[in-house]
């Protein structure tokens, strides 16, 4: 079992809900409403509000799982109910995942600025950027900086939300008819397209022994998922509303094509703010799974999570400069969305499980 954090690394509990909420909203909000669309139609909507109840009840069953035993981590429980080997590969499997999705939303964000704005920069370049400030903020601040980063960064850019109401103006609300239309298929296809946006609530299976009032944990992580679950069903249905069935099967990142009507007086296309700024909104997502990387590194490895930052950061920049074509990022996206479905949606039900029969198994035995 992990040492149990001491009190200069704890965090209060109601930073979970900017830890959950930050992890959570981060590249996937900017281009989902394609992907969702091109599912389940008009009613792409509704896969948003079926996928958010899911992993309400998905983070219900992830505290309660943590709750159970002394075992307060992911990597602890693996170990508890698989045992020492099976248990250490079940571990490498999360560690692989962390590395997926820092590796998606890195590739994600640097395609969108060399697309938007810069077009002659190499992703190369532009990926060693943001590893090295990556290390560079946790190697000196830790699971609290990422904490403190969380909640700076929600105040710095929630406003952006309040930028939909321009598109607003130019709504067509019969695009969002018929509801209702679309099949248990199609429905559920497009709460798997929703998943790589949703996902980042699983960190809480590694935030959880760092956090003071244990109790309250479970509280503010719904309400971080509630935010998330209410920011994309909104861009959802001004995307539908906002652009002809046509134009939204072809649109890459609806929500940046929808902000580009945005007029300032000091800035003629807006979004050459918004994309530097959003390096705000997904810096959060960088900082934590960079960090439940080395965290599980150090379960592993039994070595030191600031020896493993830089071990991890050269992995990330051979993996991240492997892909060049749109196509490959692509398909490297799409896996991380499948691989983080199975192991934030459904695992969390099957780990409860195991956890209860093995804890039976050992009060049994005594």
């Amino acid at each position: 079992m992990m040492k149990t954090p001491n009190e200069r690394l704890s965090i209060n509990a109601y930073l979970v809900f900017f830890l959950i909420h930050t992890t959570q909203i981060g590249l996937g909000i900017v281009g989902v409403q394609r992907v969702i669309f091109v599912e389940a139609r008009q009613d792409a909507w509704i896969a948003v509000l079926l996928s958010g109840l899911w992993i309400h009840l998905a983070v219900f069953v992830i505290y309660k799982t943590l709750t159970l035993t002394e075992h307060d981590n992911i990597f602890s429980l693996h170990t508890f109910v698989y045992g020492r080997v099976f248990g250490w590969i079940a571990n490498a499997l999360v560690i692989a995942y962390f590395l997926m999705a820092y590796t998606s939303i890195l590739l994600g964000y640097v395609e969108m600025a060399i697309t938007w704005m810069y077009p002659d920069f190499p992703l190369w370049g532009a990926a060693l950027i943001l590893i090295v400030l990556t290390v560079y903020a946790l190697y000196g601040g830790g699971f609290r900086l990422v904490a403190g980063v969380s909640f700076l960064t929600f105040f710095m850019t929630i406003w952006i939300v309040t930028l939909v109401v321009q598109p607003l103006k130019y709504a067509e609300w019969i695009h969002l008819q018929p509801v209702f239309e679309a099949t248990p298929t199609q429905m559920a296809k497009g709460v798997l397209k929703t998943a790589y946006t949703m996902l980042g609530f699983e960190v809480l299976y590694v935030i959880y022994p760092f956090v003071k009032e244990k109790g309250r944990v479970h509280r503010y992580a719904q309400l971080g998922v509630m935010l998330t679950t209410f920011l994309v069903a909104t861009v959802t249905v001004i995307a539908i509303a906002f652009f002809s069935p046509k134009q939204l099967d072809v649109t890459i990142w609806a929500s940046l094509s929808m902000l580009k009507i945005v007029k300032l007086p000091f800035v003629e296309r807006f979004e050459y703010i918004l994309i530097p700024l959003w390096l705000l909104v997904i810096l959060p997502n960088l900082l934590m799974f960079m960090w439940a990387m080395t965290r599980g590194g150090k379960e592993l490895f039994r070595v030191k999570q600031k020896y493993l930052l830089f071990i991890f950061a050269f992995l990330l920049y051979v993996v991240a400069i492997m892909f060049e074509k749109r196509a490959t990022i692509n398909e490297f996206t799409d896996q991380v969305g499948y691989y983080g479905f199975w192991l934030s949606f459904v695992y969390p039900f099957i780990l409860y499980v195991f956890v209860r029969i093995k804890k039976w198994a050992k009060g049994s035995a005594k």
